[in-house]
């Protein structure tokens, strides 16, 4: 599920502020959790495809790190992370994963 909410207004505008960059978890020779036929590379790159897209329609700038299944080394992944926008402070960074133990968030101030 994902979901947006703002306000409309003139001040109040945040895709002109913001930038999303979208990370499908694992992918490659990580497949991350497994359940029958199921793995999580395919449901987090699907997601991560279904939010980039969305998040485009509304008219956030976003990058998403891979829409393929390519593995990445940690290295790249951040870089794919932190160039499309440069690492500053207007930019939220959702990474899809889908664990069997429950959910995790995090985030810095």
């Amino acid at each position: 599920m994902f979901y947006i909410s703002y306000t409309r207004g003139e001040n109040m505008d945040f895709r002109k502020k913001i930038g999303v960059v979208v990370d499908a978890g694992h992918g490659g020779d990580d497949p991350g959790a497994i359940s029958g036929s199921l793995k999580e590379k395919d449901l987090t790159l699907r997601a991560a495809q279904y939010m980039y897209k969305r998040l485009q329609e509304l008219g956030v700038p976003t990058s998403i790190v891979r829409d393929t299944d390519e593995t990445l080394t940690r290295n790249e992944r951040i870089k794919r992370m932190t160039d499309p926008f440069g690492n500053g402070t207007d930019v939220i960074i959702i990474s899809n994963h889908i664990n069997a133990g429950g959910g995790d968030v995090s985030y810095c101030d």
